[in-house]
């Protein structure tokens, strides 16, 4: 006999709550919890490993969601994982303009190691007007800032639309529970009045009463375990995507703050172009270029940092949700 779901908090089952209703610390706290206790060389050995492959990839995304068709809910999660395959694509294009930026200043980082940025010479002037000329003239590797917006806001619509059918999930499971209490309560006054009426008839009335209510009971049970497993399918979707999206902004600030480092490096070396033949100027350039060189070395480690967790948080996400709509559609 099929096993009713209890509303009740357990280590096994979901409380019947709305998922839009937690806090988000805790939220970040669960979700993060595999990062944390991963030493960022062994995330970045993986992805650079794997060549930022997503899993479980494109194929076995399509095989579960083919298997798996409960109302609308496959078009959801199909656009949540058409949205972390976007979101991986765009940390990939970022990962490669951080090399190109490393290209850019590669020449210049080599100069500053071959004399002494506080007292430059003149032979040290004339040779990093020679590498200022290419670093002025290439464009800024770095793209422009907001470049995830679109993304984030996709990602934020899909949790809010998920939201919304977790919470109808939340409703039918609430009704569900109310409906087969009523219906209990009906049994047993139905079968109070059938005894009183007829001593005679109370064996077959009692047996005939109890079909009823199992032959009753057994959709109901069997709709809450399906709502039980939705409401686990959405809320897994609904917390990756609010995750990935504070990540995405978190690496969206990072870049408009590297994109404008690299920018104020481009007006330092103009100004060294356009007053090449003042020594005491140029001197002055290569000093500021030094010491804005140590900030950018630290920015694009840091931006690369979080490009890394971001995949690394991306397939976790992507391995997460799939896993419970594998898991919830075969059991």
């Amino acid at each position: 006999m099929l096993k009713c779901f209890s509303f009740k908090s357990s280590t096994s089952s979901p409380t019947i709550q709305n998922p839009s209703q937690e806090s988000t610390s805790s939220i970040s706290r669960e979700y993060h919890h595999a990062v944390h206790t991963t030493s960022f060389s062994e995330i970045r050995f993986n992805v650079e490993a794997q060549a930022h492959h997503l899993n479980p990839t494109r194929e076995r995304v399509q095989q579960a969601l083919d298997h798996f068709n409960p109302d609308n809910l496959t078009r959801l999660f199909s656009a949540f994982f058409d949205h972390t395959e976007t979101a991986s694509d765009l940390c990939l294009h970022l990962h490669r303009c951080l090399l190109r930026a490393r290209a850019l200043h590669a020449p210049l980082l080599d100069l500053f190691q071959s004399l002494d940025p506080s007292h430059p010479s003149q032979n040290d002037c004339v040779r990093a007007l020679d590498l200022f000329q290419p670093f002025h003239t290439l464009p800024n590797p770095i793209p422009d800032s907001h470049t995830f917006s679109a993304i984030r806001a996709d990602l934020s619509v899909l949790k809010t639309t998920l939201d919304h059918r977790a919470a109808r999930s939340l409703r039918s499971l609430r009704l569900s529970r109310r409906l087969f209490r009523g219906s209990a309560i009906c049994l047993v006054v139905v079968a109070v009045a059938v005894i009183a009426a007829t001593v005679a008839a109370t064996v077959h009335a009692v047996v005939a009463i109890a079909g009823s209510g199992a032959g009753f009971a057994l959709p109901v049970c069997a709709s809450e375990k399906r709502e039980l497993a939705r409401l686990r399918q959405l809320d897994a979707a609904a917390k990756c995507a609010y995750v990935l999206s504070n990540d995405l902004g978190t690496i969206d600030a990072l870049v408009s703050r590297l994109r404008a480092a690299v920018e104020g490096d481009k007006v330092l070396v103009g100004l060294g172009l356009e007053r090449g033949n003042e020594r005491y100027l140029v001197e002055e350039v290569i000093k500021q270029l030094w010491k804005s060189h140590q900030g950018f070395l630290r920015q694009v480690e840091d931006l690369e940092e979080h490009i890394f967790l971001c995949f690394y948080n991306i397939n976790k996400a992507r391995l997460l949700v799939h896993q419970v709509i594998c898991t919830d559609s075969t059991s």
